[in-house]
């Protein structure tokens, strides 16, 4: 009788769980809320300098940027970069970046320059509740994306100008 009440626990406690991480997992934003966090981060980056960049970072020590159908990128002032080559979306407007490729582990540390095909339009677009991303460079569309979780961290340090969030975006075949 006891085991039998503490299996039915188990198994309560188990289901909450789940549905608590599957209703809080993917929550959706808006386009709005998307240009909103763009423009303020944009902002706060050039805060002390006026012509500063936004970088989203990706971890791609794997180098599988182009083939992983979900993709994480941090966008942070504060953020710890603790990994060895870094894909950059830098946006120096709060619609355009310029794509970048860093290896920070091998001496000397390199980025690769940026070619005409490495900057792109940051295209927001919104269709049944979901949010979708296309990035456009001079050879038109090149990559789509879902926006599937925008989530705002708290940041490393304080004051009016840091900003932590997380992006991921679903790759679109």
């Amino acid at each position: 009788m006891q085991a039998e009440k503490i299996a039915m626990k188990i198994k309560l406690i188990t289901i909450i769980l789940i549905f608590t991480s599957l209703s809080s997992f993917g929550q959706s934003v808006s386009k709005s809320e998307l240009k909103k966090m763009l423009k303020e981060t944009l902002a706060k980056s050039r805060n002390n300098v006026s012509d500063a960049t936004n970088s989203w970072f990706y971890d791609n020590t794997k180098n599988d940027y182009e083939k992983r159908d979900t993709l994480t990128f941090n966008i942070a002032r504060s953020f710890k970069r603790d990994y060895c080559k870094i894909i950059n979306w830098t946006f120096y407007e709060w619609n355009k970046f310029r794509l970048e490729f860093a290896d920070y582990c091998n001496e000397p540390p390199t980025k690769l320059a940026s070619k005409n095909e490495d900057y792109y339009e940051f295209i927001i677009t919104e269709s049944d509740e979901n949010i979708f991303v296309s990035l456009k460079n001079i050879n038109g569309i090149q990559k789509e994306f879902k926006i599937f979780e925008l989530k705002k961290n708290e940041p490393i340090s304080s004051g009016n100008d840091q900003f932590d969030y997380t992006i991921k975006l679903i790759r679109i075949k």
